[in-house]
């Protein structure tokens, strides 16, 4: 099996972890999977915990122009001999660059979505022309995965994709969030009454303007608001500015380069877990912090209203409402808590969504000819 993801580990994000997860599931199960993604010089080597990482220097997309070992990357996969080939994410060379090849491939091809965040606000106009041509392309798949059942992702597939088409939401491991150490405050210097914690790398898209905008917002309370993410080259003045505002406020914490073991120590000891984003698929965060039991104040994006565990709000004043009355109600807080927790136990576990992959995946090789 192949798997293709713009970045993987080390690099931090939620694409990375999913895709993580599910291909190390997979070799648990008994399959043999590749992942295909960009060099990184962090990278320790070409295995990691069963999956073999494949590395190309590639950068881009259709849209913007690919630059690197596009043609590299191409043969490799025409020679690779797959079952299963699973591109993850449009808008990305490693997607991107096997949409003119899909006819040529006689693996089962797999698209998952991952919500075309390229038709929202202004960045359809850059992207108009790839969707255009991506209504083709998508017919060269066997089937279509969307983590959730609404979004401009399931609207266009339903209209251009092929038969088969399925929703597999993201998970969580809650073993991993159950117990544990609660020293993360006090390791970060933390001594506010209440913790607000925003997980995201500093895209415009994720809203951290109105993070800030909250804290001005909520000058007269005892909170601290920490913002763990990375500052990819298409964030830096989001991070300039979030690292300006924590100069002038030190109630706001800006960590980077955390260890995973941290951002759970983060989420265990949060109070709210905040996502303003202007865009999202099926975000991550929110499902972690359902594993840990913390409610989550979200605004109006992606399966975010599918969720039980917290509340969807629709611009920074109601979510400034509704961080000041849940900190106010402890007793709802955990009951709200309680909630996101049994139903992520429930029905987003990593290994029930990996399981649904494998049936999927081997529904499709006995299809093929010859399955």
């Amino acid at each position: 099996m192949l798997h293709t993801v713009e970045f993987y580990h080390p690099h931090p994000g939620g694409a990375e972890r999913v895709v993580q997860r599910v291909s190390e599931g997979l070799v648990r199960l008994g399959h043999e999977v590749s992942v295909a993604t960009s060099w990184d010089p962090a990278r320790s080597g070409p295995m990691l915990n069963g999956v073999e990482v494949v590395p190309f220097r590639v950068t881009g997309n259709l849209a913007r122009g690919m630059r690197g070992e596009v043609s590299r990357y191409r043969q490799w996969v025409r020679d690779g001999r797959f079952d299963v080939i699973m591109t993850y994410a449009a808008q990305c060379w490693s997607t991107d660059a096997l949409l003119p090849l899909l006819p040529e491939l006689s693996a089962a091809k797999v698209f998952a979505t991952c919500g075309f965040s390229g038709l929202h606000g202004v960045r359809r106009f850059l992207y108009g022309g790839y969707f255009r041509a991506l209504r083709a392309w998508v017919r060269g798949y066997d089937a279509v995965v969307y983590h959730a059942r609404t979004g401009a992702d399931v609207a266009f597939g339903k209209r251009f994709g092929p038969a088969r088409q399925v929703v597999i939401p993201n998970g969580a491991d809650g073993a991993e969030f159950a117990g544990g150490e609660r020293e993360f405050r006090a390791r970060h210097g933390i001594a506010a009454r209440h913790l607000l914690l925003h997980v995201g790398n500093h895209y415009k898209v994720k809203g951290h303007g109105d993070l800030l905008g909250l804290m001005r917002d909520l000058r007269d309370m005892d909170v601290a608001l920490v913002i763990i993410g990375s500052a990819p080259s298409a964030g830096r003045s989001c991070w300039t500015a979030c690292a300006a505002a924590a100069q002038r406020d030190p109630r706001v914490r800006l960590l980077a380069g955390l260890p995973r073991e941290e951002v759970v120590a983060a989420f265990r000891e949060a109070d709210l877990v905040l996502l303003p984003s202007r865009f999202e698929a099926a975000s991550l965060v929110l499902v972690e912090a359902m594993a840990a039991g913390v409610p989550f104040v979200a605004y109006d994006v992606g399966n975010a209203r599918e969720l039980p565990g917290g509340v969807v709000v629709r611009d920074r004043a109601a979510m400034r409402r509704a961080v000041r009355h849940l900190l106010a109600d402890e007793v709802e807080r955990r009951a709200l808590g309680e909630v996101g927790r049994a139903y992520q136990r429930h029905h987003l576990e990593w290994d029930s969504i990996v399981a649904e992959y494998d049936r999927l995946y081997v529904s499709l090789m006995a299809a093929r000819p010859g399955g």
